[in-house]
């Protein structure tokens, strides 16, 4: 492995214009009650970054970029349980900033304090090291003015960054994971590393369902127009086709005179989001799994559920049949999102609240469990304790 002193040493002016270079920026969310510190002083700072771009918008740091590593299964066990031990170290002894308590939401990311403190420099340099051995380029790079303050200790700030670009994909190789403030040791000692969940009846619901939504627009016919539309609506929930020409002319063929776009926003959009599960997702990415979003959605609802309930922000990897070109319980579906995901599938535990679809992840070769949201979740407990996997 090679020193640190062999790694570029780049300041923050000279990486901005090939930072923004050929990325559209989107705008940095509110940084309101996060307790703003103030500008940066003149004193450096410094950040260990890769070359590609995570989901913040900005270059993944060193910590996330090892654990890629780990998590894909490319670590020796040797260097896994020397990254273990390292990351275990920087747990007990580095301050782990306030951001992180809601799944840093506001897209905050840290930057050490120089001069580093000799025993942090010789761990961050093994760290580096390990960058360096499986091929993974990296710089150094430092900056008096790294962004907007919400946080600082002895030993970091953490920044709102002035300007964020598009994530890139990851390298061969890696997996994305999120950064998780606890020990990643009983995840690395699990078979299953990843948690990839359904929407509908286990993340989500739609308030008294689906028949009793379409009742006021048809009655007693609901359940016999409902029936034919989700009929006509599979091939476009693997893609193919557009789904509100379709339920337009039902609409049609039932009485219905109302514009599809407003039946559809009234009942298709009409999703709650259940607070409950979101803490066991919260919970998984804390004790270090991988979590992501594996549902049947044709293009429509999934924006939806992208851009407005925000999942792109909480899964790490979203699946949306549409967008994967197959649905469930095709086992195709499963092997693309571990493919996605950048994964060995028999890693993954798969949740949904239908029989066939979890027939169909374990005829992919994935764990996979049925549950819904009228079970409880000391019952989701018990199954995801079957392999090892705890959200508490």
């Amino acid at each position: 492995m090679q020193s640190s002193s062999s790694f570029a040493l780049t300041t923050q002016d000279q990486l901005a214009s090939a930072f923004v270079t050929g990325a559209s920026l989107y705008p940095l969310r509110s940084t309101a009650g996060y307790g703003i510190i103030g500008p940066v002083s003149s004193a450096p700072y410094v950040r260990i970054q890769v070359e590609y771009r995570g989901r913040l918008g900005v270059e993944v740091g060193l910590f996330v970029a090892v654990d890629h590593l780990r998590r894909s299964g490319r670590l020796s066990a040797v260097d896994e349980r020397r990254w273990l031990d390292i990351d275990d170290w920087f747990i007990e002894h580095l301050p782990n900033p306030d951001f992180y308590a809601d799944g840093n939401t506001i897209g905050a990311v840290t930057w050490f304090k120089v001069p580093l403190r000799g025993d942090m420099q010789l761990l961050v340099d093994e760290a580096c090291g390990m960058l360096t051995a499986y091929g993974v380029a990296h710089h150094r790079v430092t900056s008096g003015d790294p962004g907007t303050i919400i946080y600082e200790d002895e030993f970091q700030v953490g920044v709102v960054p002035y300007q964020r670009g598009e994530q890139t994909p990851l390298p061969e190789g890696a997996t994305m994971t999120p950064s998780a403030p606890g020990s990643k040791r009983a995840v690395a000692a699990s078979p299953i590393r990843h948690v990839l969940l359904d929407a509908d009846g286990v993340l989500q619901e739609l308030p008294g369902g689906w028949y009793a939504a379409m009742e006021p627009y048809l009655g007693e016919r609901s359940r016999d127009f409902l029936h034919r539309t989700w009929k006509e609506e599979l091939p476009m929930l693997a893609g193919r086709g557009d789904y509100l020409p379709v339920l337009a002319a039902n609409l049609q063929e039932f009485g219905v005179t109302l514009p599809v776009a407003e039946v559809y926003d009234a009942v298709w959009k009409n999703i709650v989001v259940i607070e409950e599960s979101m803490e066991v997702v919260r919970g998984l990415r804390r004790n270090g799994y991988g979590v992501h979003l594996g549902t049947n959605q044709e293009s429509y609802r999934g924006a939806y559920m992208r851009s407005e309930l925000r999942y792109d922000e909480l899964f790490d990897v979203s699946c949306y049949s549409w967008e994967l070109g197959v649905a469930k319980p095709d086992p195709g579906f499963f092997t693309e999102a571990a493919r996605r995901i950048g994964v060995d599938v028999r890693t993954v535990l798969f949740i949904d609240d239908t029989a066939r679809n979890v027939e169909g992840a374990r005829a992919a070769g994935m764990a996979a469990e049925q549950w819904d949201l009228t079970q409880g979740y000391d019952v989701l407990a018990e199954l995801l304790a079957r392999h090892g996997v705890s959200a508490g």
